[in-house]
């Protein structure tokens, strides 16, 4: 996927218009549009304040990468970043309870004729 793709879909995503997206980064209101039908490309200092709006790497944006975020030398995904920043501030027995349905998950992935309401915790 390449940058004219990826801002889209970053756009559609947080359901922005292409004028709120362009109100939000103080550009006219084609520019997106510009940017997603590939008729322009973003300086540097635009390309960044977009990275740091959908809070992606500039790798991630401009399709050099499919992760978000690198993280100590490592690619990792933005939602892997957050649930680890939600583990972190848990208390012990809740992070056990957290493994718990995880594996429950899981199991239920595995297992999709199990109906949902089989287990209880």
């Amino acid at each position: 996927m390449n940058f004219n793709e990826r801002l889209k879909q970053l756009r559609q995503k947080n359901k922005l218009t292409q004028g709120e997206l362009a109100a939000i980064l103080g550009l006219k209101p084609t520019a997106i549009s510009n940017y997603e039908s590939k008729r322009n490309e973003p300086s540097f200092e635009r390309l960044i304040a977009l990275s740091k709006h959908f809070d992606v790497s500039c790798d991630y944006l401009l399709g050099v990468s499919d992760t978000y975020l690198p993280i100590g030398g490592e690619v990792l995904d933005k939602d892997i970043v957050e649930f680890f920043n939600i583990y972190q501030q848990l208390k012990p027995e809740n992070t056990h309870d957290l493994k718990g349905y995880a594996r429950y998950l899981l199991y239920r992935q595995e297992h999709p004729e199990i109906e949902k309401d089989t287990f209880l915790f």
